[in-house]
């Protein structure tokens, strides 16, 4: 990260030095952990060169940083609102690491059926490298520290970009029978052919590997979910590659009725302007759920009468 220019050499050093007196610390795990999160927000945001656009750039190089003033500030901020929801609710959350696309694997049999709501908002097929955007602070907490441990990080991911396709993905599978994502891995591919750039070559397997990584999630997901349950994700349309449009959400709308879920349907959130072409592109929920056990009954009763 010094060598990139991300971070300067004073403010990494003091950094590092309250990292070490964090650690050593005489206290309870959580509250180390909890010290540890405001160091690192204040890292990356009072501390390092870098700026957000949305892709992470180097801007002004900062050549000292008030980091102990700002961080005691954060840890201020964080007690306040510690103190604000005090007793206002008795609910916990778990946190579980693992891929998305093998939900149901990192779960565990004793969630099937358990869950009512999922909002999210998973990648884009946008070309951007979301490790990126927390590299800083990967690094600064060592959970990356070479190129293997990056790459240990990225392939748990679903696949969005081409700096993430390796040897052996396999989820294009899923999407092989679909006429839509085949229709957008052919233009894409016939446009490339022309580029004499290698990351050109890899476009259309991004997009295959995207959708199918989708479906692979969203069929992991099904069986994790109680009947009649809500979801909605956040999803963005996309032209990056070769200026091919992608309307994401409404190939996503497609994949989620072939998995058996239901009322699927779209809503407009926002609008906002592609880094790469400049074009204004559109940002959407999807909204889709799992249907409920009379609503299976209804079809399969339809169906019997029509036989």
């Amino acid at each position: 990260m010094l060598e990139r220019g991300w971070i300067s050499e004073k403010p990494v050093q003091k950094a590092l030095a309250l990292k070490r007196a964090i650690r050593l610390i005489k206290m309870p795990k959580a509250y180390r952990d909890a010290l540890m999160l405001a160091l690192v927000s204040e890292v990356v945001g009072s501390a390092s060169n870098i700026r957000f656009g949305p892709e992470p750039y180097c801007g002004v190089r900062r050549t000292d940083a008030n980091l102990l003033e700002t961080f005691s500030n954060r840890v201020e901020r964080m007690a306040r609102d510690l103190r604000i929801v005090r007793g206002t609710t008795s609910a916990i959350a778990d946190i579980y690491q693992g891929d998305s696309r093998d939900c149901l694997k990192v779960l565990g049999s004793r969630f099937l059926g358990v869950f009512s709501a999922i909002i999210c908002s998973p990648p884009y097929p946008a070309e951007h490298d979301y490790t990126r955007h927390s590299r800083l602070e990967l690094c600064f907490l060592e959970a990356v520290a070479d190129v293997e441990s990056l790459q240990s990080i990225k392939r748990r991911m679903v696949r969005s970009h081409t700096k993430g396709i390796y040897k052996g993905d396999n989820d294009t599978t899923y999407v092989a029978a679909s006429r839509t994502v085949n229709s957008k891995v052919r233009k894409i591919s016939s446009r490339a052919a022309t580029k004499r750039h290698g990351f050109a070559r890899l476009y259309s397997k991004v997009v295959e590997e995207y959708f199918g990584g989708m479906k692979r999630h969203l069929a992991n997901l099904y069986p994790l979910l109680k009947p009649g349950a809500n979801c909605a994700y956040v999803v963005g349309d996309q032209s990056c590659y070769l200026r091919v449009h992608i309307a994401t959400a409404r190939v996503l709308r497609e994949i989620a009725c072939e998995l058996g879920f239901v009322d699927a349907h779209i809503e407009h959130w926002r609008v906002r302007r592609s880094t790469v072409t400049s074009r204004l592109i559109d940002e959407n929920i999807l909204f889709f759920r799992k249907p409920s056990a009379e609503s299976r009954q209804c079809r399969k009763s339809r169906f019997t009468r029509k036989r």
